[in-house]
């Protein structure tokens, strides 16, 4: 769930992004997990999709080592694009998604996460993100 003011609009990092639609102060947060919104699947349930169901899941979400699961998002958080110098980042007090701001951020700013705090280079490149 997001916890802020934002609209979505055309990336420079890739399609269409999340923007803060306020400032937003260091440390503010920003999204947290939401039972609802989103599916954690186990390697069998993915293992029982679809090819295009399988591709929506990859794309979208991710594999979770920690707990063994597909991930994936059902609300706009699957808009936060990578970047290495991520304008939010995981609070690592929690063990569920808890994303604050990394910086201040600024009204009309994309809000971006380094994607190597949940994934490793090699799932990067497999989605095609830029490893450098």
């Amino acid at each position: 769930m997001i916890h802020i003011k934002y609209n979505l609009d055309k990336s420079e990092h890739h399609g269409v992004g999340l923007f803060a639609n306020q400032n937003i102060s260091k440390g503010t947060l920003i999204y947290t997990a939401s039972p609802l919104l989103d599916v954690n699947l186990t390697q069998e349930q993915f293992d029982s999709l679809d090819e295009k169901e399988k591709h929506e899941v990859q794309w979208w979400g991710f594999f979770d080592e920690p707990s063994q699961k597909w991930h994936v998002d059902f609300d706009v958080s699957h808009f936060i694009n990578h970047s290495y110098e991520a304008t939010v980042t995981q609070d690592s007090a929690h063990a569920d998604a808890y994303l604050v701001a990394a910086r201040d951020i600024q009204a009309g700013e994309e809000l971006t996460q380094n994607y190597l705090e949940f994934e490793s280079i090699e799932d990067l490149a497999k989605r095609g993100i830029p490893t450098q």
